[in-house]
């Protein structure tokens, strides 16, 4: 079992590490240079690299089933012993693929840019890139925040977090009223900007006078917020495009700024999967830890006290130290379990803090269609309103939205409409909308006050999603302090029952 260990050890700091880290200069030079500036050789260089990479993956997982097998365990224990590494090995050849893919698609065709589809493979490499660079750190994490101070450290660091994305939601909310003020009083936004720079923090005024030489330099104000990521939402920049196409830019940003108040006041009031991730971590850290000293100290000293007086134990007991042998001789394998809630707790802080239409993830959007549903139906509410068609609104989706899948699904309904099919059957066909909105959206657009209906169909598919995450938040945490005190439960019942049948023969 040690040269299994070695091989673990191998792929967590050397082939996961050069995996992610590759995988990130590929994106990135193709960031940089577009796939028609990359030079034919190192093309070539690319394509021999990820073969190697794949030969290296598919070499380990030869290896960690021929060391399984020749220790002759059972099949389940086999298992188990193979199962945490063969899913890491499969990922990452999956992502080598990938890269595979990409780099032979470089030099291809005259267009600057890659095809959309692979453009969105290049956002799934880099996010899967950074988790394979970072599996050293996750599966360690653990045990580094087992001690007490420090995982003290980690729950006020997750505090710290969580008002640092409160207060960046709420500069996103002022801006917005400035602008507002602004548009609706003919005012500048270049000095007004500028002069709004100089009472800010000096990163967040850095990026406030970027932004105010881009509307110097003349171009709109959707176009200049585009290129400066990070002062407004994402979705916002859709409403305001659709503003300015249809003059209506004064209407446009005060309903985003008020739309963004009342979202942070909501945030601030309600952070149900935030708390529910550091409740887990924090309550599996203490399991981890405890579990783990009770294993590693405790048991052996029991174990040996019980063959020297020769008790017969209970199969209960017999089962824990088994269990507890196994875990110890192979406590490598099981890191990757215990870095889980780290890694949740790890993305819902970088989510919570960036925004996360800010943020291109398109593993998660694309496996939840509807994540973006309210902010489409609200950007065409804006549009009728407007008395502009809703096509402005799906175009304006298709070329600002940063989620690959959003802006493909919103050209896709944008060219179906104008093709001459139903609006509401084309947003259901594309998994915007249900069969039962669509019904509904076909009813109000007959009786004239289709706006509000989309609007106040937009709030309450929030309400319905927020109120899902509450119950679930409320679900869990019972659920995993039964969870928990089942196992103290057994150990208990399973260290104690031998010596109290001890106590009682001697007696």
């Amino acid at each position: 079992m040690e040269l299994l260990g070695f091989i673990f050890c191998l792929a967590f700091f050397a082939y996961f590490p050069i995996a992610g880290i590759s995988s990130i200069l590929l994106t990135r030079r193709i960031k940089d240079f577009g796939h028609q500036g990359v030079n034919p050789l190192i093309r070539i260089w690319w394509k021999l690299f990820t073969l190697f990479m794949t030969f290296c993956g598919f070499g380990l997982i030869g290896l960690s089933f021929l060391v399984v097998l020749f220790n002759q365990q059972s099949s389940l224990g086999a298992l188990i012993l193979i199962l945490p590494s063969l899913i890491l090995y499969a990922v990452t050849i999956y992502q080598e693929y990938q890269c595979f893919q990409i780099a032979s698609a470089l030099n291809q065709g005259d267009e600057y840019e890659l095809p959309e589809p692979l453009q969105m493979k290049i956002q799934s490499i880099r996010i899967l890139g950074w988790i394979l660079l970072g599996l050293p750190l996750l599966v360690f994490l653990p045990i580094v925040i087992s001690f007490l101070p420090l995982l003290l450290a980690f729950i006020l660091l997750s505090s710290l977090i969580n008002i640092f994305s409160l207060n960046k939601r709420a500069n996103e909310s002022e801006l917005l009223w400035l602008l507002t003020v602004c548009v609706e009083k003919h005012l500048p936004l270049g000095p007004e900007i500028d002069a709004y720079a100089k009472t800010q923090p000096q990163k967040y005024r850095t990026k406030l006078e970027l932004f105010s030489s881009r509307l110097y330099s003349g171009v709109s104000l959707s176009t200049a917020l585009s290129e400066t990521p990070g002062l407004v939402p994402q979705s916002t920049i859709v409403s305001i495009r659709i503003g300015e196409l249809s003059n209506t830019l004064g209407i446009a940003l005060r309903d985003a700024a008020v739309q963004t108040s009342k979202s942070l006041k909501n945030e601030s009031k309600d952070s149900s999967g935030t708390y529910l991730a550091v409740y887990v971590t924090v309550i599996g850290t203490l399991l981890f830890t405890i579990a783990g000293y009770i294993m590693y100290w405790i048991i052996p000293k029991f174990k040996k006290i019980f063959m020297d007086f020769e008790v017969d134990l209970p199969p209960m007991t017999l089962t824990v130290i088994n269990l507890s042998d196994f875990v110890i001789a192979n406590f490598f394998l099981f890191l990757p379990v215990f870095s889980i809630p780290f890694t949740l707790l790890i993305l819902i802080h970088i989510g919570n803090y960036y925004g996360w239409s800010n943020l291109r993830v398109p593993f998660f959007t694309a496996w939840f269609p509807r994540l973006n549903t309210p902010d489409c139906l609200r950007q065409i509410a804006q549009s009728i309103t407007a008395q502009q068609s809703p096509q402005i609104a799906l175009s304006s989706n298709s070329q600002y939205h940063l989620w690959s899948d959003v802006k493909i699904r919103s050209k896709s309904v944008e060219t179906r409409v104008n093709q001459g099919e139903n609006l509401w059957k084309s947003l259901q066909n594309a998994k915007f909308i249900s069969s039962s909105e669509a019904a509904l959206c076909n009813t109000a657009e007959r009786l004239g006050n289709l706006p509000e209906v989309l609007r106040s169909l937009a709030f309450s598919i929030e309400q319905r999603r927020n109120r899902k995450l509450r119950v679930l938040a409320d679900f869990l945490k019972p659920v995993i302090v039964c969870s928990l005190g089942i196992v103290v439960g057994l150990f208990v019942i399973a260290l104690f029952v031998p010596i109290i049948q001890l106590i009682y023969d001697l007696s």
